[in-house]
């Protein structure tokens, strides 16, 4: 299929990698475009701007000329893989992957304005469940299908193409692109209509909030309880208290290393529409891990990922 992805993050840019290998014709955008040098290495196409990846108007390759009956493809100012000098529609499917909702809904601007009725849109960002309503009523107003697909597995399940995929919207059009998520996933579920995967991801990054705090305790009371790292884990592991994200959290920290899986300031925007979407129910827990993860940041920056929690028990 003919896919333009936009984003190309720590999450977008193993993800496309995976749709391109998969033999999916790719055109990225970046707002960074530094973040697109790999996958151009790999074939994809680059565009300057959203509109231009959704039409398929990649940016030239200067070495590359290319002759056509309107003249080269350097004269024409597209690469030889563009959609044409007409600017006419390209991409099958549009995915975005990307930081937070204000960047959704600037983006899925631009995406309406070039893509064109029969075109799916599939947004894999954690965003608002009310945003993804929003959108899929505009698309559908404008012919184009809009599934809200957010994903868990982090980088790498990005890398290996394990993710767990939550989708909302169409089930019709979950079927036509179910191929191009294939490359990504492990697993694909359809929990209902617009803003149910959004729902579905929410409920999940609950889960992770409660299980990243409990993990960072534990670890700082086997460390002041003089236990070796390693034996507490093999321990821990194979009981009801393992986990892979346990594990993961104990292994960064084991090591130092703050750098992240998952940023706090990501993982704050996460909990916070989980906060917003509960309406009045009383999440104690999550009300809590937001508390600390605020404090974390205000003392050593949003960058740090999210086992940088431990920090809250000193």
């Amino acid at each position: 299929m003919r896919v333009a992805w936009i984003g190309t993050g720590l999450m977008g840019e193993p993800m496309a990698r995976r749709v391109l290998e998969a033999g999916h014709q790719v055109t990225v955008y970046n707002r960074t475009p530094a973040k697109t040098t790999d996958l151009a290495a790999r074939g994809a196409s680059v565009a300057a701007s959203v509109a231009d990846a959704v039409r398929g108007l990649a940016l030239p390759e200067p070495t590359v000329e290319v002759t056509s009956g309107l003249g080269t493809v350097a004269d024409a100012g597209l690469d030889a893989a563009s959609g044409g000098p007409d600017g006419g529609a390209w991409a099958e499917v549009v995915v975005t992957m990307l930081p937070y909702p204000d960047d959704v809904e600037r983006v899925y601007g631009e995406v309406f304005e070039a893509a064109t009725p029969g075109t799916v849109a599939v947004d894999c960002s954690t965003s608002s469940p009310a945003l993804a309503r929003a959108l899929a009523e505009r698309g559908a107003a404008r012919g184009i299908a809009v599934l809200d697909a957010p994903v868990s597995g982090g980088p790498a399940g990005a890398h290996a193409g394990s993710l767990s995929v939550m989708v909302g919207g169409e089930a019709a059009a979950l079927e036509k692109i179910r191929l191009v998520l294939g490359a990504v996933a492990g697993t694909v579920v359809h929990h209902g209509g617009p803003g149910a995967g959004q729902v579905a991801k929410l409920v999940n990054q609950t889960l992770v909030a409660g299980v990243t705090l409990a993990a960072c305790e534990a670890y700082a009371l086997a460390e002041r309880g003089g236990l070796d790292i390693d034996k507490a884990l093999a321990s821990v592991r194979p009981g009801v208290a393992g986990s892979p994200l346990m594990e993961f959290i104990w292994t960064r920290l084991r090591s130092g290393d703050l750098e992240p899986g998952f940023k706090l300031d990501h993982f704050l925007k996460d909990l916070g529409l989980a906060r917003e979407a509960a309406g009045g129910l009383n999440l104690s827990g999550l009300d809590q891990v937001i508390e600390v993860a605020e404090r974390v940041r205000a003392a050593h920056g949003g960058d740090r990922g999210t086992q940088a929690l431990v920090k809250g028990t000193e």
